[in-house]
């Protein structure tokens, strides 16, 4: 009766193991097809993440999928956010000193204008597709890709709208006394650096700051623009936007040139033919 009891006891204990077991297991093998499912093999296409960055380039948003175990292809949206820059500009038409301009009364209502108000309006959009290159078993990774967008970089305009006809009425009067007298004066307008913002016929600074549409880029980056052990991952990308020698062109179309080559604006813009940009990623991966 004793030995009977003892089996039964035994008998009772490998059951109640066996239960557990089996109650245990399901939940067991849906965590491991859930982690498979996240964090299965390398392959093409096989996982997607969707991400948000910010920095020098603005703010945009993309989506990041693997060609490759170590190359994966991000393509996305990125540009500016900012508000207006306002700044306030003097005029050089007291820069005149010829006498028969002095006197004329369209430079004398010109030199009453002290100063104007400009904003700068960053308008600057791209799409990318990006491929990012993980050679080595490390976080950091090289990136190289195209953007593609609006040419304009920055959009001079002045607050006041058409204000500004005694500066236009002056900068007639001189392009009228060179072709006249054969002179070389330079025009009347707004100083920017080393170049002169003219009014057009509407009476307004419309200047605009262009670059190539479609821009290569190179870079390097830290971090994960799509995680392996998680859902999140960060990144940050730095590299060099090429984008062709920015050029300040009126509204209509026509390029400004400088007023000097070896100094001030035009010698930074002369070198100043790739964009610097870095920016911070956020990603958050779906499969």
């Amino acid at each position: 009766m004793k030995q009977f009891r003892h089996h039964i006891s035994q008998f009772c204990r490998v059951a109640i193991v066996a239960a557990a077991i089996a109650l245990v297991s399901p939940a067991i093998g849906a965590q491991e097809n859930k982690n498979l499912k996240l964090h299965s093999q390398n392959g093409m296409l096989n996982h997607l993440a969707v991400g948000l960055q910010t920095g020098l380039g603005g703010t945009g948003i993309d989506v990041a999928m693997p060609l490759h175990r170590v190359v994966t292809v991000r393509a996305g949206i990125v540009g500016n956010a900012v508000g207006d820059i306002k700044f306030k500009a003097i005029n050089t038409a007291s820069d005149i000193t010829q006498m028969q301009l002095v006197e004329d009364d369209a430079i004398k209502q010109a030199k009453m204008t002290d100063k104007v108000e400009l904003a700068i309006k960053p308008r600057f959009w791209n799409a990318f597709v990006m491929a990012e290159v993980h050679p080595f078993p490390t976080p950091f990774y090289f990136s190289a890709g195209l953007f593609a967008g609006n040419r304009t970089f920055l959009h001079f305009r002045n607050t006041n709208d058409g204000a500004l006809q005694s500066l236009y009425d002056a900068n007639q009067k001189v392009e009228d006394y060179n072709t006249l007298y054969h002179t070389n004066y330079p025009p009347v307008g707004l100083k920017f650096g080393d170049y002169v913002f003219t009014a057009d016929e509407n009476y307004n600074i419309d200047v605009k700051m262009k670059t190539w549409a479609v821009k290569p880029y190179l870079g390097i980056g830290f971090g994960q623009s799509m995680a392996c052990h998680h859902r999140l991952s960060v990144a940050v990308d730095a590299g060099l936007l090429f984008w062709g020698s920015p050029q300040f062109v009126f509204n209509n179309g026509k390029k400004i040139k400088s007023t000097s080559k070896e100094s001030g604006i035009t010698h930074f813009i002369s070198w100043f033919s790739a964009y610097p940009m870095i920016q911070i990623r956020l990603a958050y991966k779906i499969f």
